[in-house]
């Protein structure tokens, strides 16, 4: 019972926003074609500068006698997930600030998109085979958590000029705490994700490095 009232609530709260679900999945999209077409557009140097990092790092990864798990880098890929959730919600707060926040889907598909193109580029199947493993496994949990993240805080931002134009048939704080509710689930996601980023992910990359 528990399970079947969860499910219909996030059916409804997702088909109740569904336009600006497909907003913002549209725009991540959007994101992660040009990030891949633009790596066509680095010169010869940039690209020889980034293929060295590439060799670099597998090289270094090779030295390595077995799998090192990065704390550190979890620290840090969670801390700068706490920030990206701090910033928007602030940002539909503020009301203004939505733009920014369809800003920061798109750069974040951006980024993505740029990123394994690049891998493609230089690498071919070998670098399917790396993004598949060092990119997708915390990007499955990222991607979900920041479009909803995204959604909820320009939700919010929806009902506060409702509130000022006196059109809400609720109190705002009731959607106030709905918000800060999802900004939850979604650092908790995104702690997830953190985590597998600096433990599991380099599990993945020290085999694959060994095919390079």
């Amino acid at each position: 019972m528990f399970w079947q009232n969860w499910r219909d609530l996030v059916y409804e709260y997702i088909q109740e926003r569904f336009f600006l679900f497909l907003l913002v999945v549209l725009l991540f999209i959007m994101g992660i074609v040009f990030g891949a077409l633009s790596v066509n557009s680095l010169g010869t140097g940039q690209k020889m500068e980034l293929t060295q990092y590439l060799q670099v790092f597998f090289t270094g990864i090779k030295q390595e006698t077995r799998p090192i798990s990065d704390l550190s880098l979890a620290k840090d890929a969670i801390f700068g997930h706490i920030k990206t959730v701090f910033f928007l919600l602030i940002l539909g707060i503020s009301v203004i600030g939505v733009p920014l926040i369809l800003f920061l889907i798109f750069t974040k598909g951006y980024i993505l998109g740029f990123t394994v193109g690049f891998i493609l580029q230089q690498l071919a199947g070998k670098g399917f085979l790396f993004s598949i493993t060092s990119i997708l496994p915390h990007y499955l949990l990222f991607v979900p958590a920041i479009i909803l993240g995204a959604v909820a805080n320009m939700d919010f931002a929806g009902e506060l000029l409702k509130n000022r134009w006196g059109k809400l048939s609720q109190p705002i704080s009731v959607d106030f705490f709905r918000c800060l509710g999802l900004n939850g689930i979604v650092l908790f996601t995104l702690t997830i994700s953190g985590l597998v980023e600096g433990i599991i992910s380099p599990l993945f990359i020290y085999w694959v490095a060994r095919l390079f």
